[in-house]
């Protein structure tokens, strides 16, 4: 099977803990299995495009070198080649509606064109990788092409925005995207409610989606010895008394790390030993660095910055605590990993959250019901149920025994999951041969 592939994401290498991984996950799985993949992408993606770049956003990123796998890249104009001195801000976020909501759809699906017109071998499927991969496939069709399409979303940020017509207006090329009549559409079950957007925005992908979580490297996520946890301390320089709490995401606005950040005071007057680590980077940081100096806890969190893929798990094994406090789900990857490492989560009830941190059994859960003084009574909240557990060691270990005993018997590793996603798109391609 050869597949066209079209995404708007930069593929870095999970060595390195650049890129998207599971987007390399997906195409190392096809090259395994003996297909081959072509991706049209641009020189630099919308996952590595943050402040602070160098002027020339187009330097060239290294690739991992993919089995079955050609990259075909392309330029997008920016208005970072202006001469602007220091780039504000405003232009910043322009620049990224510009490039990827307008320009990577048109471009991406005329070099995709060419390829399908002009290349060495035909192909069986059109794979449209996210928001923008979706919106140049529906360029492709208005221009004729009908090979099998098959759609790969990794969540979804539409779902508030289906009672709220501002926000989906703003979410425009979202919904368009997920209104993509596809042959198949894999949505990631992130706890984004991802299935109930497309029954409403998209009614006839009914018997077409599959939704399905990602899977984890089980063999390598695995709750520590007590000797382990104090070599990952070690090696991370905390000390062994600390009440260590953890998040890592990238540092977007809508993961709302500035939650845990906010909970510090409260929970240092109590515990003057904590420490929050943050993982991860993004174009927040900078503010969340100069909250937690505003706020005075600046010696009592700690950013990490990005970790390799690899290096993860020694942060989940030295926390005693994990935090995932995002504003429309907090079932992503971390979450997962944090469980299957026995590593006692606490999570802010959003999205379908609670269908994997059952509270008191496999974590706990923070209220975020109550609308009046929202922001307030919701860190409120987060703080006095760390405290509790600061001072509840048996409490945290048998939260964390719930959660890997969950991981263990519930969740696929990621050969189970690209394998059952290969198979379904090699099924979709042999049927329309």
């Amino acid at each position: 099977m050869r597949s066209l592939m079209i995404t708007a994401l930069d593929v870095g290498s999970l060595d390195q803990g650049k890129g998207a991984p599971t987007l390399e996950r997906t195409l190392r799985a096809y090259g395994a299995a003996g297909h081959s993949v072509d991706v049209v992408l641009p020189a630099i993606g919308a996952n590595q495009f943050y402040r602070g770049r160098a002027a020339r956003p187009e330097a060239p990123e290294s690739r991992p070198d993919l089995p079955g796998v050609r990259f075909h890249t392309f330029h997008m104009p920016s208005l970072r080649e202006l001469p602007v001195p220091g780039f504000p801000a405003v232009l910043e976020k322009l620049d990224q509606k510009l490039r990827f909501a307008l320009a990577f759809p048109w471009l991406a699906a005329k070099r995709a064109e060419a390829l399908l017109r002009n290349g060495d071998a035909p192909f069986d499927i059109v794979y449209a990788y996210e928001v923008h991969g979706a919106l140049a496939a529906r360029l492709l069709r208005r221009r004729g092409f009908r090979l099998p399409l098959v759609t790969r979303f990794q969540g979804t940020v539409m779902y508030p925005a289906l009672k709220d017509t501002m926000l989906y207006y703003r979410r425009y090329e979202e919904a368009l995207a997920l209104k993509t009549r596809a042959d198949l559409c894999i949505m990631t079950d992130d706890g984004t409610r991802g299935d109930k957007v497309l029954a409403r925005l998209n009614p006839a992908s009914k018997g077409r989606v599959k939704f399905w979580r990602n899977g984890l490297d089980l063999d390598r996520l695995r709750p520590p010895s007590d000797e382990d946890r104090a070599a990952a301390r070690r090696k991370l320089g905390l000390a062994d008394d600390a009440f260590v709490m953890l998040t890592a995401s990238r540092l977007a606005a809508w993961k709302r790390v500035d939650r845990a950040i906010r909970a510090m005071p409260r929970v240092c007057s109590w515990v003057p030993g904590a420490l929050l680590l943050i993982v991860g980077d993004g174009e927040e940081r900078a503010r969340l660095e100069a909250l937690a100096r505003g706020l005075g806890v600046e010696a009592h969190v700690r950013f990490a910055g990005a970790v390799p893929q690899n290096e993860v798990v020694r942060y989940m094994h030295a926390a005693d605590v994990f935090l995932a406090v995002a504003d429309l789900s907090n079932v992503g990857n971390p979450l997962l990993e944090a469980m299957a490492c026995g590593t006692c989560v606490v999570a802010v009830d959003a999205g379908d959250t609670r269908d994997l941190v059952r509270d008191g059994q496999t974590g706990r859960l923070v209220d975020n019901s109550q609308r009046s003084g929202f922001v307030k009574v919701l860190e409120e909240r987060l703080a006095d149920l760390l405290v509790a557990l600061a001072g509840d060691a048996p409490q945290r270990r048998r939260l964390g025994d719930g959660a890997a005993a969950h991981a263990a018997a519930n969740f696929w590793t990621w050969d189970q999951r690209m394998a059952a996603e290969v198979d379904a798109v090699a099924q979709l391609a042999a049927a329309r041969r």
